[in-house]
């Protein structure tokens, strides 16, 4: 029965388990546990979940309905013997309390700040399994898609969209569609065979969804009032003293945070039960891949058993871990899995006895093309033990050589080499360290025997192969003859890997930028502090050595973007296997035609995507600081690595000085692709976009006064809830996109992606205030112009945009007249500029 407080209660005893006071029950009084412990439960879907568990001494449980409604949100019972007094107090008296004895005011907010403390970590506890069992879900989804085609013969992967008008009454086949859909669009390629490096990698950004471990809580006003209730009682208490509010005020944020906490706990287990109910529940994944088994049995599954048992075993382990992380969240069992589990699981483990897996990660050891005309027996037995003889012939110690056997061993023996829990990490970050060194001495003999290496170390500079015991013969067979021979356009410069390091290690090109932004120079500048260098060419030759240059372009920018270009650095090894590789390699090898042809398309569509205003002179013909614009495309950079991502590394190759806003800048490009190269570049153009425009601006990028896409963009970004163009329906819609993104970038890149995709074919993706600044700053090419222009939700900006365009061609002209020839012609430079503004 819970404590009756109509009375005040002085230092009674209260035993283990006893409800104080029940959820939803009027609060009417201050609450003090002297010695002992309670818990708050709340319920939730229907459960009750324990929130937290505090013991001590001086508890004031309860305390947050004082500052709030008068109602108990939760149930408190205790979890210990404990000794309890209860005084009358309400609402309309708790801050009169607090003031006339600041020890009860003090005693308040601590617990309340344990509360917050305990809080927190049940809900990145909830948050941590329910990211994890969507994810798994959405992993499985797709994967199920993958082993029952059958099942979805009219989706077409290369331009699938699902409309919620899809009847559809099976919920999974639902969930798979609009996961598939998301997929799709993101650029994202399917692996050939379902593999566990696939299920466990996380596909958040393809999805356009997030699956963070933790809740986001970044209250800086709490921040300091915990710094406030944490310093020396010395001074706290004069502080108080002081001004007894500055107490008061820190009990009502604390008891707010207690209340935003209790929410978003409810939230995320919500989230959590409805993940849960389609991995495991009735018409779940669970059952369709129970199914999928039986079929496997009765010999009419459409796939092997060498590529369904690694999957259902996975799925296996996943469950079993899910439940017991349920278990151990909520100490109670989860009640709502399929009958259909136990079965899943003994048939699976019964199946798999008699199987021997050909590979759990879906590479083939089918003969391909690629085998076609090779003496295979030859080139397996030059490429036999390759790791000794790689090191061997770059001299590497012997111990070295001992530490990689070790490791490979250990790396193999493992279930999921990539496993991101566990050993495979530390295996994978020694491995990485190891080749790194030997990739650095390999390089540095390729450009002095003037390329003239064995050819498993000419493999490892082109592709990171190091090791063919971790490849399947027609995997090395295609890195064995490989060769690019097609041809890039020519304003479009493309380097092949070793290619650019040879361009550094000649100096014929600057070296890159880290990843924190520094230079080479101020690199050389970190290492010798002892020594003042104001400009580069102070640096002495004996440190500033060719060595040294190719040494810093390996480690600053190859070995970062080895890793970025991989879309999961999290999973990252830089050598090359077949475990990563989900499509085969001639389908994902990216040529420089295929760069340059993917390039033409996207500026056939946004034609100044490189552009940059920059300043002509000419002084033989009387030319003096004109602006004008030019399209500066970068340079392009092949890294050995196979991922989805491309990265604008640089927007300008020369960051100050003459002729730096004429640079080049930089894009790495992974040498094997597993998404869409056009997606890729999109991603890639729109972060140098943004980049280049706060480069070029400098403090004005983000001057609303002085416009430009970044600080348009920027506007929209912080102050859409006030925007009126914009409805109830739509700002919401925005404000859950925007927590799928970390950056103010990424967000851009997101609608420039929209934008180039679905905006120039005229459907309408974006909502009018980003589609208005997009036509404004983006502008499609002329042909496309012309043809949106003609629907409504294009009409008005399309003539906004042509009449500044005719306005800013006329002031061109007017004041190029003094430049015209005896002719009535230009000089080209400024004729192409007069051209920019046709419209």
């Amino acid at each position: 029965m819970p404590l009756d407080t109509s009375k005040v209660n002085q230092k009674i005893p209260v035993p283990t388990g006893q409800i104080l006071f029940e959820e939803g029950t009027p609060c009417n009084s201050l609450n003090i546990i002297h010695e002992g412990g309670y818990a708050l439960e709340k319920k939730i879907a229907g459960k009750n979940v324990t929130l937290l568990q505090v013991t001590g001494k001086n508890l004031t449980p309860g305390i947050i309905s004082l500052f709030s409604n008068g109602r108990y949100p939760y149930t408190i019972k205790t979890t210990a013997d404990s000794t309890i007094s209860t005084y009358q107090v309400s609402v309309s008296t708790i801050k009169k309390t607090v003031m006339s004895k600041m020890s009860i005011g003090v005693m308040i907010a601590r617990t309340l700040l344990r509360e917050i403390i305990e809080t927190t970590k049940k809900a990145n506890s909830i948050q941590s399994l329910a990211s994890e069992i969507t994810k798994t879900r959405d992993n499985l989804s797709l994967t199920y898609f993958n082993l029952e085609k059958g099942l979805f013969k009219d989706i077409d992967l290369s331009n699938y969209v699902y409309s919620e008008d899809e009847q559809i009454s099976d919920r999974i086949t639902r969930l798979t569609r609009k996961n598939l859909s998301s997929f799709i669009e993101s650029g994202a390629i399917l692996p050939e065979k379902p593999n566990l490096n696939f299920l466990d990698e996380s596909h958040g950004e393809q999805l356009k969804t997030t699956y963070p471990e933790e809740i986001e809580f970044d209250d800086k006003e709490f921040l300091f009032m915990r710094k406030i209730l944490s310093t020396d009682p010395n001074i706290q208490t004069p502080l108080f003293e002081a001004d007894i509010t500055i107490l008061i005020q820190i009990c009502e944020k604390f008891s707010g945070v207690v209340g935003m906490l209790i929410e978003e706990i409810e939230e995320i287990s919500s989230e959590l039960e409805s993940s849960f109910e389609l991995l495991l529940g009735h018409d779940s994944i669970l059952e369709k891949y129970n199914m999928i088994l039986e079929l496997l049995e009765s010999g009419a599954a459409d796939e092997k058993p060498e590529v369904i048992l690694p999957i259902t075993e996975f799925a296996s382990e996943k469950f079993s871990k899910f439940l017991l992380g349920y278990r151990n969240t909520f100490l109670r069992e989860y009640l709502g899995v399929s009958k259909d589990l136990n079965q899943f699981i003994s048939k699976s483990k019964s199946l798999a006895q008699n199987v021997s897996p050909e590979s759990s990660y879906g590479s083939s050891n089918e003969e391909s093309s690629i085998t076609t005309g090779i003496d295979m027996d030859s080139m397996k037995k030059e490429l036999d033990g390759s790791p000794q003889k790689i090191m061997n012939y770059l001299k590497v110690p012997v111990d070295t050589i001992k530490e990689y056997s070790a490791l490979i061993a250990k790396l193999k023996s493992m279930k999921n080499p990539f496993d991101q829990e566990g050993d495979g990490r530390k295996v994978r970050k020694s491995l990485t360290k190891l080749f790194w060194d030997t990739y650095e001495l390999a390089t540095k003999k390729y450009i002095e025997s003037n390329k003239q290496v064995p050819k498993q170390v000419e493999m490892m500079l082109n592709f990171t192969y190091f090791d063919d015991s971790l490849l399947e013969p027609n995997q090395q067979a295609f890195l064995y003859t490989y060769k690019d021979e097609t041809q890039s356009s020519r304003n479009i410069a493309t380097y092949i890997c070793t290619d650019w390091l040879e361009q550094i290690y000649h100096r014929r090109v600057t070296t890159s930028l880290d990843e924190l932004g520094q230079t080479y120079f101020d690199k050389i500048k970190n290492d010798h502090k002892d020594i003042v260098f104001k400009k580069e060419s102070d640096v002495p030759a004996n440190i500033d050595t060719n060595d040294n240059r190719l040494k810093y372009e390996i480690s600053s920018m190859y070995q970062p973007n080895v890793r970025l270009t991989t879309g999961n650095p999290q999973t990252y090894l830089p050598i090359l296997t077949k475990y990563q590789i989900s499509l085969p390699l001639e389908k994902s090898i990216i040529t420089r035609e295929a760069i340059a042809n993917a390039i033409k398309e996207i500026m056939d569509i946004d034609y100044t995507c490189f552009n940059r205003e920059v300043m002509f002179n000419n002084e033989e013909i009387g030319i003096r600081k004109e602006f004008v614009q030019r399209s500066i495309i970068p340079d392009f950079i092949f890294v050995p690595s196979i991922g989805s991502k491309i990265m604008m590394w640089q927007d300008l190759s020369v960051l100050r000085g003459a002729g730096a806003k004429e640079s080049k800048g930089r894009i790495i490009v992974p040498i094997f692709s597993i998404g869409d190269l056009k997606t890729m570049l999109l991603e890639a153009i729109a972060a140098f976009r943004w980049e280049l425009t706060k480069n070029i601006l400098g403090p004005e990028w983000n001057n609303v006064g002085n416009p430009s896409i970044t600080s348009e963009y920027m506007d929209y970004i912080q102050f859409f809830k006030k925007n009126k163009d914009l409805s109830i329906e739509v700002k919401e819609k925005i404000a859950t996109e925007f927590k799928r993104f970390r950056t103010d970038r990424d967000k851009f890149v997101n609608d420039y992606l929209l934008w180039i995709k679905y905006e120039s074919e005229g459907i309408q993706r974006l909502n009018r205030v980003v589609r208005t600044i997009f036509y404004k700053h983006i502008p499609f090419h002329k042909e496309i112009r012309d043809k949106v222009s003609k629907l409504p939700a294009y009409a008005d900006m399309h003539n906004r945009f042509t009449n500044i365009r005719n306005r800013q061609y006329r002031e061109t002209e007017a004041r190029y007249k003094k430049y015209q020839g005896s002719d009535g012609g230009y000089p080209s430079v400024l004729q192409e500029n007069l051209d920019f503004y046709k419209v």
